[in-house]
């Protein structure tokens, strides 16, 4: 049921990615959900768990069976002589269990492993998206970081250039023109790491896409980046109850208790109700008779005696099993309480991070070009210029990574609590820039 809720959900986002010429986390999701093996690997999952239980189920049902044979037969004794004749048998076999608790027990343990097989589809759908989130923001990043190195190289290479200016007027001292120009070629060597970092973020999109990914959009700087509503232990709860990772880990542990229940039932007896319709001409050892007709209908009884142990062992084999999974199950509540505690908390003080990173990079601005005019003035060296220009630098990337952390949190915490499906990929996209505004490549 959760599994169609999404998929229809998603569906009415589909219209939109036909007519979108560059890429954005929604036509990238749709590129992703029919090129990744995880997910495709699920999905056949889910369909042998369904298979299963049709097995399971089938050991509960009537079988019947149709045989028939023909045969050719030689009679030879003292009195007679040989005989050759042929000889026809046909029946047909209905059996119906009427108490077998095992074979019950094994089918309602495969309807919780068909339920855990459909929570962990769901689980990789959700992955996909928090994946692809992440990836898209460390994309943007990359490729900021390659812009601001940029900029940064263009105002110190005009830096230069005036300062030689000066220096062939005798203005400035050739020590300011060696810094300068020693800062350049770090920044043209550093440029070109972080160009080839922004390249490999982008293969890594191509990871989850299967083709190239050459253009993103943007992200807003001036959204508005709310708090998660409700209390941090109310999002713990969440988690808790809807989390498909966890619920999986679940429905396994109902299926390992079951499957104990099912072991046990190894020592009750079953009963099966046994019908038949035999023709035949020929009678013991094929001798040829009148042809006769038999109907027989019987109660079968089984009563397990001695098996060598082997039921003994199963139930402890299951035992253990059930104990490893509610173990898993631990260490997994465990994790994700202290993954959405982080998660919940990042969203939390994203506005303030927001405006403390705005105001870092005004009050760095203005120290840029303060460094600038004193220096104009003899008053700064050239050295508090291009600290000032670092400065500069490093707030740019700070007031953009803290809207990205921002991103990066919600897609965890919604993730964590089972709620990161297509509808919150609609709210996360709509956080960047329109297509023709911005584009990053």
């Amino acid at each position: 049921m959760r599994r169609t809720v999404i998929c229809s959900v998603w569906l009415l986002c589909c219209p939109m990615f036909a007519q979108a010429q560059h890429d954005d986390l929604l036509t990238l999701y749709q590129r992703a959900l029919s090129a990744s093996p995880e997910l495709q690997g699920s999905e056949y999952a889910l369909d042998i768990a369904k298979a299963r239980e049709t097995q399971s189920f089938g050991k509960l049902l009537p079988q019947i069976s149709l045989s028939g044979n023909y045969s050719l037969n030689q009679f030879h004794s003292s009195r007679v002589g040989s005989i050759d004749y042929p000889g026809t048998r046909a029946s047909v076999n209905l059996q119906q269990p009427l108490l077998d608790l095992q074979a019950y027990l094994y089918f309602k343990s495969q309807q919780s492993l068909t339920s855990q097989g459909e929570e962990e589809l769901l689980a990789a759908h959700q992955k996909l998206i928090a994946i692809l989130v992440e990836r898209y923001m460390t994309a943007l990043e990359a490729a900021d970081k390659s812009t601001i190195i940029t900029s940064e190289l263009s105002s110190t290479e005009q830096q230069y250039q005036r300062v030689q200016a000066m220096h062939a007027r005798q203005m400035a001292k050739i020590t300011d023109l060696y810094e300068l120009q020693a800062r350049t070629e770090t920044l043209r060597a550093t440029l070109i790491d972080s160009d080839n970092e922004a390249r490999i973020a982008l293969e890594k999109l191509r990871e989850l896409t299967g083709d190239a990914v050459t253009h993103i959009q943007a992200a807003r700087l001036d959204a508005q980046q709310p708090a998660p509503e409700g209390t941090l232990e109310e999002w713990v709860k969440l988690a808790g109850k809807g989390n498909p990772e966890l619920q999986a880990l679940k429905h396994a542990v109902a299926a390992a208790q079951q499957n104990i229940y099912a072991a046990q039932a190894g020592f009750l007896p079953t009963v099966q109700l046994q019908l038949s319709e035999t023709y035949s001409d020929t009678s013991f050892n094929n001798q040829q008779s009148p042809p006769f007709e038999v109907g027989t209908a019987a109660i079968q009884a089984t009563v397990p005696i001695y098996e060598g142990g082997m039921t003994s062992a199963k139930i402890r084999e299951n035992e253990a099993r059930k104990k490893l999974t509610e173990s898993q199950l631990e260490q997994k509540l465990r994790e994700f309480e202290q993954l959405t505690r982080a998660a919940f908390l990042d969203m939390s003080t994203a506005q303030a991070r927001n405006l403390a990173t705005d105001r870092q990079l005004n009050a760095s601005e203005k120290s840029r070009d303060a460094m600038k005019k004193g220096y104009e003035l003899g008053v700064s060296t050239i050295i508090d210029v291009l600290n000032a220009e670092k400065q500069l630098s490093e707030a740019r990337k700070s007031q953009r990574e803290a809207r990205y952390r921002y991103f990066k949190a919600r897609s965890s915490l919604y993730h964590l609590t089972g709620k990161l499906i297509a509808v919150e990929l609609l709210e996360l996209n709509n956080y960047l820039l329109p297509i023709a505004k911005n584009t990053v490549q």
